[in-house]
């Protein structure tokens, strides 16, 4: 309770954050050359700081109009107030449970993080974009976040009960994501039911007051007996969700950061439990493979368009990654829907969200650990064993191109997923962040997903060596602008799509610089 507030009754929610993808909070880093840092507590322990915490239960609140819940939430104007939502620094914890102190009993080692590689493809040479390589420490799926959050009332007590029973709803559902880059599948967590604790409190009254100092058990209510009046929440953000059933035809992997003893190359991993890891392809990856092929298509439309901004031969890597940053933001469509590197003084998130996407196969701590640095004597028992999973050592050599022999010192190799199975790729597109050109970014986003089907475009790393081929066996699509479930084909054979049609030639009539 706050000094200098009127209070009639408080509402406070005590619970746990399961993470459901990898999660990442930034922090304060000391070396450039370093990932990017998670945000660590005084003690050194990963967290979520409650600005944090607040600052995406408000958006999600919010739902489509920002700012409508001020009176809850706060304001920062001249006459503003303080918010009433009080929310607390989460830990990261490996177990839901506490001490005897009530604080967090298993808080996360930093040794158990894991590691994100990101890199932007330059769209005239075709390789890594100068100063464009970078990483980011990320807490893997399958830990807890504590989630402590108290509601103070005066005036509209019954209100605010209905707006946390909304809030905790919209958490148990996984609609709620948390930190940086959740456009790229980060971020995800889920509510648990239990361990769970619900408390309403009243101060309006002297029994209130002393069922208060008693810990009166009967302020305690379960999810299922929260209050069901209506919330007056804000309409929530439109959103269509795309799921596309596949499997590979050839090797499909992402590089890990590092290789190993067994294998040069190793396929990137997240892990599933705690002895056991599986292969991955991170949501930036997937999204990077649209956005290059999304911009190929916009290009091929506009008969070749303006080109490509470069810098010219010779030119500083400072020079080189302001071209790259032009490239990004030169096309508005690929710009609204992927995201843009600046727009003004501003940098744009975009309004498509890729999903992390795990592989169905599951491998042993120990296994993996002796790919990496196993000993020489234990090598084929690790190949045999990898290769019952679906993965195989591959020897690649280069040739020298004077005597046609082996290049000195060219000789890797590289354990390549040729019969591993995977889980559909996940994406979602928020409508309401489009606004008024929703029509033109679904063309596009239509017209890609129509490539991706008919086996156009390579997903993960080599694809100029044979790896990345898919087979698109489904696709189908959920919300705005249909009102059920549609496979691609049906949408694209549907009267939702004229208008998407005839905006999308408009678009193209226009000129971009």
């Amino acid at each position: 309770m706050r000094a200098g507030r009127h209070l009639t009754s408080r509402v406070r929610a005590r619970g746990w954050l399961l993470t459901t993808a990898p999660l990442h909070v930034g922090g304060l880093g000391h070396d450039p050359s370093d990932p990017l840092p998670i945000a660590l507590d005084g003690q050194g322990r990963p967290y979520v700081p409650g600005t944090t915490l607040a600052g995406v239960l408000r958006h999600w609140m919010d739902g489509a109009r920002p700012g409508t819940l001020d009176g809850l939430w706060g304001s920062a104007e001249e006459k503003g107030h303080a918010s009433r939502v009080v929310v607390a620094d989460g830990l990261v914890t490996t177990e839901p449970r506490l001490d005897e102190h009530a604080l967090p009993a298993a808080p996360l080692d930093v040794a158990a993080l894991e590691f994100r590689p990101s890199v932007g493809i330059d769209r005239v040479t075709g390789a890594a974009a100068p100063e464009f390589l970078y990483g980011r420490a990320v807490i893997p799926a399958g830990h807890y976040v504590r989630l402590e959050i108290d509601v103070e009332s005066n005036e509209e007590a019954d209100l605010d009960e209905a707006r946390m029973d909304a809030l905790l709803t919209a958490l148990r559902a996984g609609k709620v994501r948390v930190g940086a880059a959740t456009g790229r599948g980060l971020g995800a967590v889920r509510l648990l039911d239990d361990p769970f604790e619900l408390v309403i409190d009243r101060f309006d009254s002297p029994e209130g007051l002393l069922a208060v100092l008693r810990d009166d058990p009967a302020r305690r209510r379960g999810a299922e007996s929260s209050r069901r009046t209506d919330p007056a929440l804000p309409p929530a953000r439109q959103v269509l969700d795309i799921r596309v059933e596949w499997r590979p035809l050839a090797p499909v992997m992402v590089r890990a950061g590092a290789g190993g003893l067994f294998a040069d190359t190793l396929p990137l991993t997240t892990r599933v439990d705690r002895r056991h890891v599986t292969l991955v392809l991170p949501g930036g990856s997937i999204k990077g493979a649209l956005r290059g092929h999304a911009e190929f298509v916009e290009r091929t439309a506009r008969e070749g368009g303006p080109p490509a901004p470069s810098a010219p031969p010779g030119a500083s890597p400072a020079d080189y990654s302001a071209a790259f940053r032009a490239q990004l933001d030169q096309l508005p469509a690929v710009r609204a829907l992927f995201g843009a590197a600046r727009d003004g003084r501003e940098r744009g998130a975009g309004a498509l969200r890729a999903e992390e996407c795990a592989a169905l196969v599951t491998v042993p701590d120990e296994l993996w650990e002796a790919a990496i640095g196993g000993e020489p004597d234990e090598s084929d028992s690790v190949r045999d064993r990898l290769e019952d999973l679906g993965m195989a050592r591959s020897d690649h050599v280069s040739l020298d191109r004077w005597t046609g022999g082996a290049a000195d010192g060219r000789l890797f190799t590289v354990l390549e997923p040729h019969a591993v199975g995977w889980e559909p790729i996940r994406l979602s597109v928020d409508l309401t962040r489009l606004g008024s050109g929703s029509d033109v970014a679904l063309a596009l986003l239509l017209i890609t997903l129509r490539d991706l089907a008919g086996g156009r475009i390579p997903l993960g790393a080599s694809a100029n060596r044979g790896f990345g081929d898919i087979e698109v066996t489904e696709v189908v699509l959920t919300g705005p602008p249909w009102a059920r479930p549609v496979t691609l084909p049906q949408a694209l054979n549907s009267p939702e799509v004229s208008s998407v049609g005839r905006a999308w030639t408009d678009y193209l009539a226009q000129e971009v610089s």
